[in-house]
């Protein structure tokens, strides 16, 4: 329903943005090609479609700021009865629906697509009341992925915007409580960061490994980005500090180049933890465009041994050729990294390789390889290209 014609008018001239041009395309495909809305003029490239809805300026005025300094200065100070308001194309819907609810008072719809979209409306043009009303009706109606996705990405100057991101994370958390399973994985794959994020910081119950949290957010991070120095920024600052596996064990230096030196650290107490038979894995590093982890292990048995191994992660990167590993450890009373095991192999393999120390040797009282109660490793990684 279109407000009445009362004296003033907006004229409302929409951008042609992305998201609008694919959805004419597939409604043009499933009307058999027709124009689309006769009530638009283009009028550039890119195409601006402009009309014109007759409103009456106290009531707008009445109910947003946005239109309340616009009639008051702008067009006084102008001498028009005309005032111009630009919005994206898919903004469209959305802004009829906030200008039927401030003359109305009435919010009709119901699907949380379009009832985040009118919150944002809402927003832009500072309608106090319609936030409130989006917002309540949003917590109210059950959510989709979609839409709680979007209210975890809702700007934080939002009045409703935290009570929304934690019914969000609420409604994630109680879909996705065993995301481990295979049926979640493809749909998964599509989620945002923040998303994930809000998935990965609640509790889950069904998560049997934490090794197997760790190969999903590495899946994940592979999926959404292609471009390794990106994907590693992305791993590193917010995904893997919420893999219990690799919290505590961090890295100095997060590279990629022919050649890196990456630095780890493990406490006593978690050196301890690993034993009848645990592991602890790094966060990922690249050489080469190849990734990398170290992982720690616990060994029972006729070895009884504490192992360090390094692990290629799936994917082949740019660079086909040989690779030299070297692990080394800090120990005293030198207080220098002192060489413990060097391995060479091809781009192409995939082998876990690594060294084994004897666990009395690793956890005595008098433990030289303990620094201020700490472990102290470092990783040399070089690939050779192939000539």
């Amino acid at each position: 329903m279109r407000p009445s014609p009362t004296g003033s008018c907006i004229v409302v001239v929409g951008a042609d943005d992305a998201d609008s041009r694919k959805r004419r395309r597939e409604e043009a495909e499933g009307d058999g090609g027709e124009d689309i809305d006769s009530s638009y003029t283009v009028t550039s490239t890119p195409v601006l479609r402009v009309e014109t809805i007759h409103v009456c300026s106290a009531i707008l005025a009445a109910k947003s700021n946005f239109f309340r300094m616009l009639f008051s200065n702008g067009m006084k100070e102008s001498g028009h009865r005309q005032a111009t308001v630009t919005i994206a194309d898919s903004e469209y819907e959305a802004f009829l629906e906030l200008l039927h609810f401030i003359y109305s008072g009435k919010l009709t719809p119901t699907e949380p697509i379009l009832l985040v979209d009118i919150l944002l409306a809402a927003d832009k043009f500072e309608a106090a009341s319609c936030i409130k009303l989006c917002g309540q009706r949003l917590i109210d109606l059950p959510m989709t992925l979609e839409s709680a996705v979007m209210c975890l990405d809702l700007p934080c100057s939002i009045s409703m915007a935290p009570a929304l991101a934690e019914a969000a994370k609420k409604f994630l958390a109680k879909r996705y409580d065993k995301f481990l399973s295979t049926e979640f994985q493809d749909e998964l794959m599509t989620v945002s960061l923040t998303g994930i994020v809000a998935i990965l910081s609640r509790n889950h119950p069904g998560v049997a490994s934490e090794e197997a949290v760790y190969d999903f957010v590495l899946r994940w991070a592979r999926f959404q980005y292609p471009n390794s120095e990106e994907r590693h920024k992305i791993l590193s600052s917010s995904l893997l500090p919420l893999v219990p596996v690799v919290r505590s064990m961090t890295n100095g230096i997060l590279i990629d180049q022919p050649s890196c030196i990456v630095d780890f650290t493990l406490s006593r107490r978690q050196c301890s933890g690993l034993f009848p038979s645990g592991s602890i894995r790094s966060p990922p590093f690249c050489c080469a465009g190849h990734g990398f982890f170290l992982s720690a292990h616990g060994r029972t048995g006729l070895s009884n041994c504490f192992s360090l191994l390094i692990e290629k992660l799936e994917g082949k990167g740019p660079v086909r050729g040989t690779i030299d590993y070297e692990i080394e450890a800090k120990t005293r009373p030198s207080l220098e990294f002192l060489f413990s095991w060097r391995r060479t192999t091809t781009t192409d393999s995939r082998q876990a390789l690594g060294c084994r120390i004897p666990w009395p040797s690793i956890i005595a009282d008098n433990s030289r390889f303990f620094v201020d109660d700490k472990l102290h490793l470092r990783v040399h990684v070089k690939i050779t290209p192939q000539p």
